[in-house]
C-alpha cells in the first residue's frame, strides 16, 4: 500500500504560492465573466486547479431538496466521466457528510483505504468508484448549504495542507458568488420581484456611481455585507470610502472604465470602510453603463475578499518567520539587511551586524532531549528580543544561531561592540526548563559595515568572527577586521589545495611511537598525517586539519592515512616478523565516524593488508564522541565486533559522563598533555592523572600519557602505574624507515636476550 507523502516545506510553500497564484486568476476571471459564461468559467476553474493539483477528477455538485445533482466535472485524460450516472442522488447515499458539509467543514480523506472499520460504508463506496484520496469542500450560501466542490484522486494519493484547503475553501466561495450571481440575473430577466429577493442574498455588493464616484444607488448586499445604509447620503462618494493607500489606483481604474463604455474593468484590491469604520477587503469590476436609460451611470460590482486576504497575509507570515520562535527568518533577514544597507549608503552612517551561537547547545540539547531544547531556543530568542534596542531587527538564522542588526545611525563603532557584549549578558541568567537550571553561553562575531557589502558576505564574515569566538574560549565577541579577514581567506585557499591533495601524493605520514612505561619497550606507534604542499612546504597540522574537518576533506584524507598506515604496518610485519603486540593507532575523526560505511570500510582494510584487528587501535577524542553518543556508540561496538581497540584520546578536556564511559566499549584512555604539562608543579593535576590512570584500570582499560617532556614526568606516571607513555622526551614522529631501524633494534636486542 502506497502512502501519502508528507511534502517537504518548500514543497508546501510552493504549493501554497501556485494555488494562491491560481485563485487570483480565478478571481479575476470571474470578476469579468457575463452571466451566460458562469458555467464556463466554473468548468475552466475545476480543470485549473485539477490539472495544477495533479488529481484525477474534479467536479461540482448542487443541491435540489433531499437530492445532489453534478453539474460540472473535469476529468484527466484516462479517467472516465462520472457525471451523467449522478444525477438525483439521494442525500442518503452520502448521509455521513451532510452533517459536517451543512456546518460548513471540508471532507479531507488522505486514504480511503486506511479509513476505520466504523466508516466501512464510506470506504466501500469510494472505492467502488477507484478512488484512492479526496477532499470536498462545501459552497455555501448566505444561510445555507447550496452544494460543494470536489477533488478525487484514483492512481496516486493526494496530501493537501491546511492552508492549500484554506485557499479551496477561499476559490469556493467565488463560485458560489458567481453561482449566486448568475441565479440572481436569470431571476432578473424572468421576474423584478424575484430579482429583488435574490440580489438581497448574493454575496455581491452592487452600487452605481456617478463620474466623480458620487453614490446613486446601493444594492441590499451593500447593507449586509460593508454595514453601509441603503439609503444614500447625499454627496456620498465611492472614493471617499477607499482606504487611503488604494484611493489613487481605484480613482484610475474608474478612469479607465469611463474610457471603454460598457466593457468590464478590474480595480486593484482595495479596502471599504465599513459601517463601523473597520476596513473591508474587496475585489471589484466597473462597467461604465452612462449611455443606458435604465442605468444612467457605473456599475461597481465588489466581492468582499477578507478570507482571502487573511489567507494570503498568513502564507506570507509564514514564508517569512521561523515557524518555532516567531522571529523573522533568513529571508526576511536578507530584505532588511538591504534595507538598512541602502540607507547606511545614502546617510553616510553604519550598519552592525552581530552573529551569535549558543556554546555546546548539541550537547544540552542531546541531554534534555529536542522538546526541551526547542524551549531553551525559544526563551533565549524572547530574551534577546527583549532587550533588543528600538530600530534593531533579531533574526533566527537556524539551529541555535540567531543574527541582530543594529542600526548606526546615532552610533559608533565602538558603541555597537558594547551592544553585542550587552546583548550576550541576557544568557548570564539560568534557563529553567522542565524545574532544572542551565547555565548557558554564546559566543558573537560581529561586523560592521559602511553599506557597500552584500548581505551574504556580511553574514559570513560575522559567522567567521563568531567562530574565532567559540575557538578562543567562548561566551565572548569577535569583531571581525583585516587579520580576521586575512585569515578567512587563508583558510579558503587551504581548503581550495586541500581537495584531492592524497591523490596528487602530497600527504606523508610519521609515526610517533609509544612505550611501556616499566621497561620503555617499543610496543606500537600512532600515525600522524603530514602536508607537503608543493609551494607552501611542509603545512602544520594546526592550520590544515580544522579546515579539513569543516570541509569534509577530512574523510577522503582520513581513509587515505588508514590505507597507508595499515599498509605500513604489513610492512613491518613482514620484515621483522609478526611481533605479537606491535600495533598501530590511527586518528578517526567525527565525520569518518559518522560515515554509515566505516565499518564495512575498515575490515575491508584490515583483510586486504592481512592485518589482525588487533593490531589496529582507533583513537577518537573524547568531546567527539560524547557530542553524539547516541548515534556513535552503535558504531563503537559494531568496530570493536571486529576486534579493532578504541582509544579515547585528549581524555579529561571533555565531557564525557563516567556512567556512559562504563558502557563504551573503549580499550584505551589518552591522558590530555595539559595534564602532564602541569603534574611536575601541581599537586591537583597529580592528583587528576592518578585518578583517571585508576580508573582506567578500574574499567578494565589500558591509558596512555601523551606528551612526555621530561624523566621527572616519567618518573611520576611510572608511580602512578599508567600502562603506556609517549613524547618527544622518548621519541618524535618519524619516518617509516626510522621506525624500521629501531624496531630491528629492539627485535635484536630480543634475540640476544
Amino acid at each position: 500500500m502506497t502512502m501519502p507523502q508528507d511534502p517537504s516545506s518548500q514543497d508546501k510553500l510552493e504549493e501554497l504560492t501556485g494555488l494562491l497564484e491560481l485563485m487570483t486568476t480565478i478571481l479575476h476571471r470571474f470578476a469579468g465573466l457575463g452571466d451566460q459564461d458562469i458555467d464556463a468559467g466554473i468548468d475552466e476553474a475545476l480543470a485549473s486547479i485539477g490539472r495544477f493539483a495533479r488529481v484525477d477528477r474534479s467536479y461540482l455538485f448542487t443541491i435540489d431538496g433531499e437530492f445532489l445533482n453534478n453539474t460540472h466535472e473535469w476529468c484527466a485524460p484516462g479517467i472516465l466521466p462520472e457525471i451523467n450516472n449522478l444525477q438525483q442522488v439521494p442525500w442518503e447515499t452520502i448521509h455521513w457528510w451532510r452533517p459536517l458539509l451543512t456546518s460548513g467543514e471540508s471532507i479531507y480523506i488522505p486514504s480511503v483505504e486506511d479509513l476505520p472499520e466504523k466508516r466501512v460504508a464510506e470506504r466501500e463506496l469510494l472505492s467502488a468508484q477507484g478512488i484512492r484520496s479526496l477532499i470536498v469542500v462545501p459552497l455555501m450560501g448566505p444561510d445555507q448549504l447550496k452544494g460543494f466542490i470536489g477533488f478525487d484522486s484514483v492512481h496516486d494519493h493526494r496530501t493537501w495542507s491546511d492552508q492549500a484547503i484554506l485557499l479551496l475553501r477561499a476559490i469556493a466561495d467565488v463560485i458560489i458568488g458567481g453561482l449566486l450571481r448568475r441565479d440572481a440575473l436569470k431571476a432578473l430577466r424572468q421576474s423584478e420581484q424575484r430579482f429583488s429577493t435574490l440580489v438581497r442574498r448574493a454575496s455581491d455588493v452592487v452600487m452605481i456611481v456617478g463620474s466623480d464616484s458620487s453614490l446613486h444607488y446601493l444594492g441590499p448586499s451593500a447593507c449586509q455585507i460593508l454595514g453601509w445604509d441603503e439609503q444614500v447620503a447625499p454627496h456620498s462618494r465611492y472614493l471617499d470610502a477607499v482606504h487611503p493607500k488604494e484611493r489613487e489606483l481605484v480613482h484610475a481604474a474608474l478612469k479607465r472604465a469611463a474610457e471603454l463604455p460598457g466593457e468590464h474593468v478590474n480595480i486593484v484590491d482595495h479596502r471599504l470602510r465599513g459601517g463601523d469604520d473597520t476596513y473591508i477587503w474587496c475585489q471589484a469590476t466597473a462597467t461604465d453603463l452612462s449611455a443606458d436609460p435604465a442605468i444612467g451611470g457605473m456599475v461597481i460590482n465588489a466581492q468582499d475578499i477578507s478570507r482571502r486576504k487573511e489567507a494570503e497575509q498568513t502564507l506570507r507570515h509564514r514564508a517569512m518567520h521561523d515557524s518555532l520562535t516567531a522571529l523573522p527568518n533568513r529571508v526576511l533577514l536578507n530584505d532588511r539587511l538591504n534595507q538598512l544597507l541602502l540607507q547606511a549608503q545614502r546617510f553616510g552612517h553604519q550598519v552592525g551586524v552581530v552573529f551569535i551561537d549558543l556554546d555546546s547547545f548539541k550537547l544540552i540539547n542531546d541531554a534534555i532531549g529536542h522538546h526541551a531544547g526547542d524551549q531553551l531556543l525559544v526563551d533565549a530568542a524572547r530574551r534577546l528580543q527583549d532587550h533588543l534596542a528600538l530600530g534593531d531587527t533579531i533574526a533566527r538564522f537556524g539551529g541555535d544561531e540567531f543574527v541582530i542588526l543594529l542600526q548606526g545611525e546615532q552610533r559608533s563603532p565602538e558603541a555597537m561592540l558594547v551592544e553585542a557584549d550587552r546583548l550576550l549578558e541576557v544568557f548570564t541568567p539560568p534557563f529553567i526548563i522542565n524545574g532544572r537550571e542551565y547555565l548557558i553561553t554564546a559566543s558573537a562575531g560581529i561586523v560592521i559595515s559602511h553599506g557597500f557589502d552584500s548581505p551574504g558576505n556580511l553574514l559570513r564574515d560575522a559567522d567567521a568572527a563568531m567562530y574565532v569566538a567559540k575557538e578562543r574560549g567562548g561566551a565572548r565577541v569577535q569583531c571581525f577586521d583585516a587579520a580576521l579577514r586575512t585569515r578567512l581567506l587563508e583558510r579558503i585557499s587551504i581548503a581550495h589545495d586541500l581537495r584531492d591533495c592524497e591523490l596528487r601524493g602530497e600527504l606523508r605520514v610519521q609515526y610517533q611511537p609509544f612505550f611501556s612505561t616499566n621497561g620503555r619497550a617499543l610496543v606500537g606507534v600512532e600515525a600522524l598525517v603530514r602536508w607537503d604542499h608543493p609551494t607552501r612546504g611542509l603545512v602544520s597540522p594546526g592550520e590544515f586539519i580544522p579546515v579539513a574537518e569543516e570541509t569534509g576533506f577530512i574523510v577522503p584524507i582520513g581513509t587515505w592515512v588508514l590505507e597507508e598506515s595499515l599498509r605500513q604496518l604489513r610492512c613491518w610485519l613482514d620484515e621483522l616478523g609478526d611481533q605479537d603486540g606491535f600495533s598501530i593507532a590511527v586518528n578517526l575523526s567525527s565525520l569518518q565516524l559518522q560515515s554509515p560505511g566505516i565499518v564495512t570500510l575498515v575490515e575491508e582494510m584490515l583483510r586486504r593488508h592481512r592485518i589482525p584487528p588487533h593490531l589496529l587501535a582507533l583513537e577518537l577524542t573524547e568531546s567527539m564522541v560524547m557530542n553524539d553518543a547516541e548515534t556513535s556508540s552503535g558504531t563503537l561496538y559494531q568496530l570493536r565486533d571486529l576486534g579493532v581497540a578504541l582509544a579515547i584520546d585528549d581524555f579529561g578536556t571533555g565531557y564525557s559522563s563516567l556512567a556512559y564511559l562504563r558502557q563504551l566499549p573503549v580499550n584505551l584512555l589518552k591522558i590530555d598533555r595539559s595534564f602532564i604539562d602541569a603534574m611536575t608543579d601541581s599537586a591537583r593535576d597529580r592528583r587528576v592523572v592518578a585518578v583517571i590512570s585508576s580508573l582506567g584500570h578500574e574499567l578494565g582499560m589500558k591509558t596512555i600519557a601523551e606528551g612526555i617532556e621530561t624523566e621527572m614526568q616519567l618518573e611520576l606516571l611510572r608511580g602512578m602505574r599508567c600502562d603506556l607513555v609517549q613524547g618527544f622526551h622518548l621519541m618524535r614522529p618519524s619516518s617509516p624507515e626510522v621506525i624500521t631501524e629501531q624496531l630491528a633494534l629492539a627485535h635484536q636486542h630480543q634475540m640476544q636476550a
